[in-house]
């Protein structure tokens, strides 16, 4: 049988093979731990290389499509950004206190506009110490030595933490403080609260719950004061970025159900986050729900229920990647958090998904939508955009449109084939020059469209439908002959063309010249069927193609 030879370029500016299912809206986050600088910085004072590594780590995650950060900038009460509050922490530097030639907060809101990750900043609020390290403890502008009546010590299993005590209105004050210093100060995309509960029922606030307690149970008044604190951010707050999302990670259990039996968050640790919903105090929560869909406390249960009580917010579903018997199921966890309709998953921590073997999602997705930050003027505007054909596998799109709104408040241009997102692009941008090396399809159906800061599309061009030029020229032959056709180049892959008049499940075995068999299974739809073949070209001997549904075959002989 004949094999047809046209040349195909080398993909450059983005693979448009393999164009797989991408989710339009869904936040993939994941946790970037600075506490006893488990996954950033590294142990070294050498900025560059602190630098060096952070850019690396949101390097990685775009390049696995996450699209949300949690970057924690508080922890044993110390700071990661320049504050008139609290002093910086020793992982920088080595020493508590001194502050680096750069700002780390700064640095990572860059980096996320870079790599067009949201970048969050994680605030561990009333835990303000634990571990070993005494280097923290030291420092007088430490608040356990600014203000010791406003921390608790606290003992367990023989571990010495210290917490803030809520109970007291003076710390609520200054936590709202450290939260608008943030909000105010940097255009993060969000503020996201951690360890915002209390240690457990063992704690000592006798004291303020005699003073300001009036005449309400201690566990009230516990969950009282957190929701608090969310109040008066809420009435305070003047973001930089007016957009701004607040969100919180509680723990995982609410309130214990059948088959999700444990540690409460509602009455262990005084977390009313039903409350929190229903006040629109948050705009997301993620619940670290770290178990496995098979032991008490289940997964799939505990997850379920955070989405039924989510009173329209966002419910982000936090998963244990550092456990192993969490870790084998991510993909199962990933794929019911779609079911249920959650707005999306966070991974902790960032090491244990660091490598390439680690890579859940195909294609680009947005951060998922928050309708309630809208605008509710919001016009989408029109980008006058064209096409034209350069070579037989070669186009160029070009646009013309410069946004009115003011540029902080607009992420950049994105790519959209069938409405489905492929790539972003910066504002100063209006043409793009595409090159299709291994083509999944005969036709593209391309839009430019304008992200605003919330991810939304606040201008689209008319569709533009592009023909892959070479396949265009091959249509008719390749219905004609109703025959597959290999379409090759001299580099090492090739198109195999296959026209099928009915949707049917095939196989295709490729020989090479040792007599080495590989073999792929396809679903072929009915009409062109483009299959790229990842072998070495010059090595190969035949490929048969064997339709399942009546057990016919058909070979292409290449030498």
């Amino acid at each position: 049988m004949k094999v047809l030879k046209a040349s195909l370029l080398i993909i450059i500016l983005f693979t448009s093979t393999l164009l797989s299912f991408s989710m339009g809206r869904e936040t993939r986050a994941v946790w970037v731990t600075t506490n006893f600088a488990l996954d950033w910085p590294p142990k070294t004072t050498d900025e560059e290389v602190q630098k060096e590594s952070l850019r690396k780590i949101f390097e990685n995650l775009s390049s696995k499509n996450f699209n949300t950060v949690y970057f924690q900038v508080r922890s044993n009460g110390t700071v990661l950004y320049n504050s008139d509050i609290e002093p910086y922490s020793p992982y920088l530097t080595g020493e508590t206190g001194t502050k680096p030639n750069y700002d780390p907060l700064q640095y990572a809101i860059e980096l996320g506009r870079e790599f067009n990750l949201e970048v969050h900043a994680w605030v561990n609020m009333m835990r303000c110490f634990s571990g070993s390290d005494e280097r923290f403890l030291k420092h007088p502008k430490h608040i356990r030595n600014a203000h010791p009546d406003w921390t608790v010590r606290v003992m367990k299993e023989g571990r010495l933490s210290y917490w803030l005590n809520p109970g007291y209105f003076r710390v609520q004050d200054y936590l709202v403080d450290i939260l608008s210093e943030i909000s105010g100060n940097y255009d993060v995309d969000g503020i996201h609260l951690d360890f915002f509960r209390y240690p457990d029922k063992n704690f000592d606030d006798d004291k303020y719950f005699e003073s300001y307690g009036f005449n309400i149970s201690l566990d009230e008044w516990r969950r009282n004061n957190l929701t608090t604190i969310l109040r008066k951010f809420k009435e305070r707050v003047k973001p930089k970025n007016p957009y701004l999302k607040v969100g919180a990670t509680p723990i995982g259990i609410r309130k214990s159900l059948e088959g999700a039996v444990g540690w409460e968050g509602y009455s262990s640790v005084f977390q009313d986050t039903e409350r929190w919903l229903k006040e629109e105090l948050v705009d997301y929560l993620t619940p670290q729900i770290y178990w496995n869909l098979k032991d008490n406390p289940r997964f799939d249960i505990l997850a379920k229920d955070w989405v039924d009580k989510s009173y329209n917010r966002n419910i982000i579903l936090g998963l244990a990647a550092y456990k192993n018997d969490v870790k084998s199921e991510l993909q199962d966890m990933i794929q019911f958090s779609r079911e249920i309709n959650a707005a999306g998953v966070s991974l902790f921590r960032y090491e244990n998904i660091s490598n390439d073997e680690y890579n859940f999602f195909d294609g680009l997705a947005f951060p998922s939508k928050m309708l309630w930050k809208q605008d509710e003027n919001f016009i989408q505007e029109n980008i006058p955009a064209s096409y034209s054909i350069l070579d037989d596998d070669e186009v160029m799109i070009r646009w013309n449109y410069s946004s009115s709104k003011d540029s902080n408040l607009e992420r950049g241009f994105a790519l959209l084939n069938s409405d489905k997102p492929l790539k972003i692009l910066s504002l100063n941008k209006n043409k793009l020059r595409l090159k299709f090396g291994k083509p999944s399809s005969l036709m593209y159906k391309y839009r430019i469209c304008e992200l605003d800061r919330l991810w939304n599309y606040s201008a689209v061009s008319e569709q533009q439908n592009i023909v892959v030029p070479y396949l265009g020229k091959l249509k008719l032959s390749a219905f004609q002959s109703r025959s597959p056709i290999l379409i090759n180049q001299k580099s090492k892959f090739a198109v195999l063309v296959i026209t099928s008049t009915f949707e049917q499940p095939a196989t295709i075995d490729i020989l090479n010249i040792e007599n080495i068999v590989n073999q792929l299974f396809i679903n072929l739809k009915a009409g062109l069927n483009l299959i790229p073949i990842e072998e070495n070209i010059k090595i190969l001997k035949k490929l048969k193609i064997t339709y399942l549904d009546s057990g016919k075959s058909e070979e292409l002989n290449l030498l």
